[in-house]
């Protein structure tokens, strides 16, 4: 409706009648306020009461249906599996897993050393029978020895599956991140859809209080606050919509989509906590928390490097073979055929600070599984205790601050009707079921924030 000055015309009342008609008989379904019936008028001095009781009432009866309601569109578990596919950074990580098969696939060869040939041919002048030709052909193949092959591929093998398991925490991680977006964007949604409700309805009472005023009916201090307040929800109407496109620019990168690709949310706020317990939450923890078994892996593949270079110390066996050509005369040539073996002898270099090395790494990586079990135990108990507060914070909220606020609003319904009360004591009112309104949409996403950090901080859902 635009925003006309003066009187308002016949249509303009009607259809404020209408609308305000109405929400009062959504808020009786609602809330059982009786058989009392709404007085709507289309007078100057009716207007702005129904107004101001819509606003009221479509606070109050959106209190429960806010947060729980959703289209068809994506769900937080299909916004996981979308960015366990495309995400680019998720991708990128996966090459990593390519090059450890990579490694494997080389330790397992039958040998890691190819034959070496070598051939020569060459002339030499003999007194007694002029120019002759020589040739020869040889042929060398070094072996590994003392299981050097099985200790390789042990040690490719461990190296694969710490890849795998530091894969697997990526993924989990990724989860996380796209779950606290998802259920931000979520609740920024929600405050949006909020925002915009309180700027109509405080824009309507803003027509109307300069309507009122514009007939002589009410002074000017009642029509500038309208147009005060109706500017202050403008600016947060639009400081929640930017807030909410950051949110969904942030989803979007996760998920590794286009910034203009059209996103909607489906997945609700409200959910029916799960019973959890912490030492049943700190043994799964404990147990399969991917970054604690990429540790555990990398203990043993520093071990199966010490094992393996040991066992270099040995030296591998070179054996070689010949075949020599040699001219005696016009009418002879002799055959050399021939081979050997060459043994390198580790008279210096003994492997000495490749073990020191190694034991370094092996000594940092125990030192890390203990710290990385630490952590993981500080990250479930902390998550757990945000959880737990989250929750009860939402449980508080639904058994006894939103009856109250229902029950507040049929008292100030009748007082303002009554004249009990004016413009200013129901502004207050307003003021606290907006913030009451916008509260237990917070909690709501605060809860599921809390639940997406406890399940990242476990390793698997609740």
């Amino acid at each position: 409706m635009p925003i006309r000055s003066g009187e308002p015309s016949p249509s303009d009342r009607r259809n404020t009648d209408l609308a305000l008609t109405q929400v009062g008989k959504t808020v009786k379904q609602r809330l059982g306020l009786g058989s009392r019936k709404w007085m709507v008028s289309g007078d100057n001095d009716m207007i702005w009461p129904h107004l101001a009781i819509g606003l009221l009432a479509y606070l109050v009866v959106n209190l429960h249906d806010s947060p729980a309601r959703a289209s068809e569109a994506l769900t937080v578990e299909q916004a996981v599996s979308i960015a366990l596919k495309h995400n680019p950074d998720l991708l990128a990580a996966r090459q990593e897993l390519a090059i450890a098969q990579g490694r494997e696939v080389k330790a397992r060869l039958l040998n890691r050393f190819n034959p070496r040939v070598r051939s020569r041919i060459w002339n030499r002048h003999n007194p007694g029978s002029g120019n002759e030709t020589d040739s020869q052909v040889f042929i060398q193949q070094e072996v590994e020895v003392a299981g050097q092959r099985s200790l390789r591929i042990k040690t490719a093998t461990r190296q694969r599956q710490r890849v795998e398991a530091q894969l697997r925490d990526r993924e989990r991680r990724l989860i996380g991140e796209v779950k606290r977006a998802y259920f931000r964007a979520r609740m920024l949604q929600e405050q949006v859809r909020l925002r915009r409700t309180i700027e109509e309805l405080n824009r309507r009472i803003r027509d109307a209080s300069k309507a009122r005023f514009e007939a002589g009916v009410a002074p000017i201090m009642e029509a500038n606050l309208a147009a005060i307040r109706y500017g202050q929800s403008r600016k947060e109407s639009l400081t929640a919509q930017a807030a909410f496109e950051a949110a969904l620019a942030t989803l979007r990168r996760l998920l590794g989509w286009d910034r203009d690709r059209a996103l909607v949310l489906a997945e609700p706020l409200r959910v029916v906590p799960r019973p959890v317990s912490l030492p049943d939450l700190l043994q799964r923890a404990l147990t399969t928390r991917p970054d604690l078994v990429a540790a555990k892996h990398e203990i043993a593949r520093a071990q199966a490097d010490i094992e393996l270079t040991k066992r270099l110390i040995i030296p591998n066996p070179t054996f070689q073979g010949f075949y020599n050509t040699e001219t005696e005369g016009p009418g002879g040539t002799s055959t050399m055929l021939g081979g050997g073996i060459s043994i390198p002898l580790p008279l210096f270099d003994r492997k000495q600070g490749e073990l020191i090395m190694q034991g370094g790494t092996l000594e940092r990586s125990r030192h890390r599984l203990i710290a990385i079990t630490r952590l993981i135990e500080q990250e479930v108990e902390t998550a757990f205790q945000t959880y737990e507060a989250a929750r009860r914070a939402v449980e508080v909220f639904e058994t006894e601050v939103l009856d109250r606020i229902h029950e507040n609003f049929r008292f100030i319904e009748l007082a303002y009707r009554e004249g009990k009360i004016g413009l200013l004591q129901l502004i207050v009112v307003q003021d606290d079921l907006i913030t009451a309104q916008l509260s237990y949409v917070e909690s709501l996403g605060q809860f599921r924030q809390a639940q997406v950090d406890l399940e990242q901080a476990v390793g698997g859902t609740l």
